[in-house]
């Protein structure tokens, strides 16, 4: 079995650096975002966890049908972007991820609470953000690779 080290370059070079060089410089501002951006995670994971029937609810309204198999995929993914961002792993699939999980909450919230911008007003406003900022991470991750 081929590890990624003894992989073609081609798959290496799409996959990219399993940790991010200097994952936690902190002189460098796009860690401190993408750290940021990975702790922001565990709220929503822990609301899921500790408000289940709740949650379920809320997919079942946004149609994501069955709701149980798509808590379990959302918390799945958002576990996986918290732990991958907050410590640079496989950036840029993770914050890719990231990017599409913000995109698939955008679409719960139009589903269930209609169009809106604020998110004090139950709006995208926050989720639009945190999909802008993962696909920043990723293109800066993809671009630190190109150096």
């Amino acid at each position: 079995m081929a590890t990624l080290a003894s992989a073609p370059s081609g798959l290496r070079s799409l996959v990219g650096p399993v940790v991010a060089p200097r994952a936690f410089d902190l002189t460098k501002p796009m860690n401190a975002i993408r750290i940021t951006a990975g702790l922001f995670y565990v709220p929503h994971i822990l609301f899921k966890l500790t408000g289940i029937a709740g949650s379920l609810a809320f997919f079942a309204k946004a149609g994501l049908t069955p709701a149980p198999v798509f808590l379990g995929l959302a918390l799945v993914v958002e576990a996986i972007a918290c732990l991958g961002l907050t410590f640079g792993l496989f950036l840029r699939w993770t914050a890719l991820m990231s990017a599409g999980c913000m995109a698939v909450a955008a679409y719960a919230v139009f589903a269930t609470k209609g169009v809106g911008w604020l998110w004090n007003m139950g709006g995208v406003e926050y989720l639009a953000m945190w999909a802008v900022v993962s696909l920043a991470i990723a293109f800066g991750a993809w671009k630190e690779a190109a150096r």
